[in-house]
């Protein structure tokens, strides 16, 4: 697609009809679609090949040329429709958009073309993106022959969906919707609760070949379901200008982190970084690997090693201290609510973690289900939380000893006289837990159909 943009001021109302008359100040063009999904995987040091069907017209053209200016390869099949194209008038906010498309139709010399195209790709491509915006590109002909050569290859498949039968997409590694999408697949909406996506992101899975689903949350961040793991990142805390092509930021950044080898936590990580500068400029944008780089290592600096505790405590003198610790596994709502509020006692909120041994050793083999580099990360990109620390033992009273918080603060769960540290402390707080949010009961949520099985065999 060619996205458009018409900018200007409006300083009067038509008189031919009750509509604001633009005066044209600024026009540009940029890729969009899957085009942009391209441009982002080179501005983040990919090398793309963007394969689609575009029209016989000045704007194919003119999509060809901003690759070419990109180090974008492209093989483009000339269609009988013209190529998509968007056009966003804009003064101070988007006032209209002008499309124009025709479905796309995949003739029998252009099928065969595709085939062999990548046929040629066979060794050198280590993830395909499928980006479906239902135009008709990827129709019932093409888009198996996308998926059988990415089988073939044992080439990784990471989809953008649109369609509401996933298995169309055969054994991808990992699909992304949005709530809406999500809901086409289940059949009906999804509210934006962490159990009730987790619950929706696993009955899709049993009912495709896919092997994990991310899903993006708008303001609640983005959830990651498969394989046993369930990983909820909260949302980058800043203004959002524009959530047009944040979605093909996402899935550019996870194939770049995918085919450098970085793990699919590491990757959604990125991606959700990446889509919180997208939706802070105007119009379809793109990411540049240094800024992504940087804001990554900014989130994760909040990080205090176990030995530089006691230097922490000494430069936060004179500053009322909150602490509180725990797995944070999965963070949740339930998590969010209690960090909030922690935050709100004091002037600094220090979060200890425990290790990922501590981890195994109070919950068993099976846990933590997110390591705790990821756990960090997912902490850090929290507002309330100023600093994070591990601490290897089962409990962190040995830590509490060093850092001699102000106050300390436990979830609803506790009783005030169970509450290790307490003789350490000024204050102990207990913040109320949110009712039927916890972090074992998301993980090892009951598939809908064995609980349909017990309740039947009852």
């Amino acid at each position: 697609m060619l996205d458009r943009y018409v900018s200007g001021t409006v300083d009067r109302v038509s008189p031919e009809a009750p509509v604001p008359v633009v005066r044209v100040k600024k026009e540009w063009s940029s890729l969009g679609g899957a085009a942009n999904v391209a441009a982002n995987v080179a501005s983040l040091g990919g090398q793309a090949v963007l394969i689609g069907l575009v029209g016989n017209d000045s704007d194919g053209k003119e999509l060809e040329r901003k690759c070419a200016e990109q180090s974008i390869e492209t093989v483009f099949f000339r269609s009988d429709a013209p190529t998509v194209s968007k056009t966003r008038i804009i003064s101070g906010q988007q006032i209209v958009r002008v499309d124009r498309e025709e479905r796309h139709v995949w003739n029998t010399d252009n099928l065969r073309s595709l085939t062999e195209a990548l046929q040629h790709l066979s060794g050198v491509v280590n993830i395909v993106l499928v980006s479906d915006y239902a135009k008709g590109t990827l129709s019932n002909e093409a888009l198996p022959v996308v998926v059988d050569w990415a089988r073939k290859e044992n080439v990784r498949l990471v989809v953008d969906p649109k369609r509401a039968d996933w298995l169309a997409y055969g054994h991808a590694f990992l699909i992304t919707p949005n709530l809406k999408e999500l809901g086409l697949a289940v059949g009906q909406s999804v509210e934006n609760d962490d159990n009730d996506v987790v619950r929706a992101a696993r009955a899709v899975l049993d009912g495709c070949d896919a092997q994990h689903v991310l899903v993006t949350r708008s303001e609640e961040g983005m959830t990651l379901v498969g394989s046993g793991k369930v990983l909820n990142m909260p949302a980058h805390v800043q203004e959002v200008f524009d959530v047009s092509g944040a979605g093909d930021t996402v899935l550019a950044t996870l194939g770049v982190w995918l085919s450098e080898s970085k793990t699919v936590s590491h990757s959604v990580l990125a991606a959700n970084t990446a889509a919180a500068i997208a939706v802070s400029r105007r119009g379809t944008t793109t990411v540049s690997r240094s800024e992504l780089e940087y804001i990554l290592l900014k989130t994760t600096s909040k990080h205090v090693q176990r030995t530089e505790v006691s230097k922490l405590r000494e430069a936060l003198s004179g500053k009322k201290v909150v602490f509180t610790n725990g797995c944070f596994d999965v963070l949740h709502k339930g998590h969010r609510k209690l960090l909030q509020e922690a935050r709100s006692f004091g002037d600094v909120l220090i979060v200890g973690l425990n290790s990922d041994s501590s981890v195994r050793r109070l919950k068993g083999e099976e846990r933590p289900v997110n390591d705790e580099a990821i756990r960090v990360a997912a902490l850090s990109s929290l507002e309330a939380i100023d600093f994070v620390t591990i601490f290897e033992e089962d409990t962190p009273y040995g830590l509490l000893q060093e850092l001699i918080p102000d106050v300390l603060v436990k979830g609803g769960d506790y009783e005030l006289e169970n509450v290790i540290g307490r003789d350490l402390v000024g204050e102990v707080r207990i913040v109320g837990l949110v009712e039927g949010i916890s972090t074992s009961r998301m993980i090892y949520l009951p598939d809908l159909k064995q609980q349909l099985a017990k309740i039947t065999n009852t």
